[in-house]
């Protein structure tokens, strides 16, 4: 019970000859009955909410129309769960005035609430529901209400254009999108800094983020755990964001709001699939600009708007350039040196031989996993018993063979903090917060029998090491 309730900031106190009392600020011991109630990853349904046993079910039904009638006047929008949980958090709001238990905020904390476009949206709740319910709500308890409604998400509807968007798109926040964004492609190489549609989301998502932060409320998400299993990468790179809403403004975001910033990443995964991009590369050629400009023109009549031809250079300028917006570079000659992206050597004229090459590179097939696999990084039927133990060993094979270069078992254990990599099926993939390798690989070991991972039982881990970019670019506000 301690630990259930020191994560809401509340504790237990002990007092002889009666009883056990629990202890904290009244706002927290609210979200805390919600999540007892519903279970913080439970989707909540009309169903779920009539059986609420806290008011009666004429109370619930009011409490829904009056709600509903006044964001539609107001012109507010609400995802069906962002409604659900406010509907809750009011219904509680009710009880605990019955039982004369009333929300306080410092004068200062209400005069700045009270500035809000939700304060007012509040008042007329609950002004209505005084009319219908019969009791009072102090002003403390309408700032309670409009914390809420502060802590939702706007959605964008279909009708509305550039302009009307950025009207409600701060510019500190916008300038956080971009950071985010940018340090996303950065590290991950995905590709979706340039997914309007996914800068927009992220935008209004993360305004009622931070005042969520801001008052102590919880985050429900029932499709954490789905996310995580389906979309590892998209979860990866909420965990990046999160990140930089750390560095930028100190707030520490927990795995369910990672997983709504995930579900943003993966529309703008899947977004990316349907639409597609030609792949970038740049030629490479040492025997003149004439026979460069032939290959340029072969491969554009052979692959048209496949392939986008970034530039021609020579040898020696391609060591002072970024590789990083690229797919692959083409070469007439081969390359002593291993680079940032992959060469495809081609002969100038481009040979049959040649184009099936890049053809296979050009498809989106993925090169098979079992290239990362390292004979000396595997591991079988080992016995150890727990987590740590786990990961101490894979770290400690990996730094003694020279593989990467940085604090990998630290990096590892700060990112589990995060949230645990255990994905189901007896499988968990650990990896570092940041990339340490000198080139990408897996590390893989299997247990003799299951251990707990963070409540998911595995066997399988595969520590995965991504090869670390020789420039690394930290983005900031500042």
């Amino acid at each position: 019970m301690r630990k259930i309730l020191a994560a809401y900031g509340l504790s237990l106190e002990n007092r002889p000859h009666n009883g056990i009392k629990i202890k904290g600020s009244e706002a927290k011991l609210r979200y805390c009955i919600s999540d007892c109630l519903f279970g913080r990853r439970d989707e909540i349904s009309d169903r779920k909410l009539s059986t609420l046993p806290i008011i009666s079910d004429e109370d619930m039904d009011l409490i829904r129309e009056v709600i509903l009638e006044r964001i539609e006047l107001n012109q507010i929008q609400l995802s069906d769960i962002a409604l659900n949980n406010l509907i809750i958090h009011i219904a509680i709001a009710c009880k605990r005035i019955r039982d004369e238990r009333y929300v306080s905020y410092y004068p200062s904390e209400i005069k700045k609430i009270e500035a809000q476009k939700e304060f007012k949206v509040a008042s007329e709740i609950v002004l209505d529901l005084e009319q219908k319910m019969g009791h009072s709500f102090p002003s403390a308890e309408i700032a309670y209400i409009a914390i809420h409604l502060l802590g939702v998400r706007t959605i964008v509807t279909a009708h509305m254009d550039e302009e009307e968007i950025k009207a409600i798109i701060d510019k500190d926040i916008y300038e956080l999108t971009i950071i985010i964004l940018n340090q996303i492609d950065e590290q991950l190489k995905m590709d979706i800094r340039s997914d309007k549609e996914l800068l927009i989301g992220l935008c209004l998502h993360l305004k009622p983020l931070i005042n969520r932060h801001k008052f102590g409320m919880n985050s429900r998400n029932p499709m954490l755990d789905k996310i995580k299993t389906n979309y590892p990468l998209a979860f990866e790179a909420g965990i990046i964001a999160a990140e930089m809403v750390k560095l930028q403004l100190g707030i520490q975001i927990e795995e369910n709001e990672i997983g709504h910033l995930a579900i943003h990443i993966s529309g703008a995964m899947e977004r990316k699939k349907i639409k597609g991009r030609p792949k970038r590369t740049m030629i490479v050629c040492a025997s003149g600009l004439g026979s460069a400009k032939l290959l340029y023109y072969k491969l554009q009549s052979t692959f048209g708007s496949k392939l986008e031809i970034v530039g021609i250079t020579e040898l020696y300028k391609l060591k002072q350039m970024s590789l990083d917006t690229l797919d692959f570079v083409i070469s007439t000659i081969p390359l002593s040196e291993p680079l940032s992206v992959p060469l495809i050597h081609v002969n100038t004229f481009l040979d049959g031989s040649d184009i099936h090459k890049l053809e296979s590179a050009l498809s989106e097939a993925k090169p098979p996993a079992v290239q990362y696999v390292r004979k000396k990084m595997v591991f079988l039927q080992q016995k150890f018993d727990n987590k740590l133990k786990v990961l101490e060993f894979l770290s400690e094979k990996i730094q003694a063979a020279d593989l990467v270069n940085g604090p990998l078992l630290q990096s590892v254990i700060e990112r589990e903090a995060v949230s645990p990599t255990a994905f189901g099926n007896l499988v968990a993939i650990p990896h570092p917060m940041e990339p340490l390798a000198h080139s990408t690989f897996w590390a893989i070991c299997t247990l003799q029998k299951a251990i707990d991972w963070d409540g998911k039982p595995v066997q399988f881990v595969c520590m995965l090491c991504i090869q670390r970019r020789k420039t690394q670019t930290l983005y900031s506000l500042k």
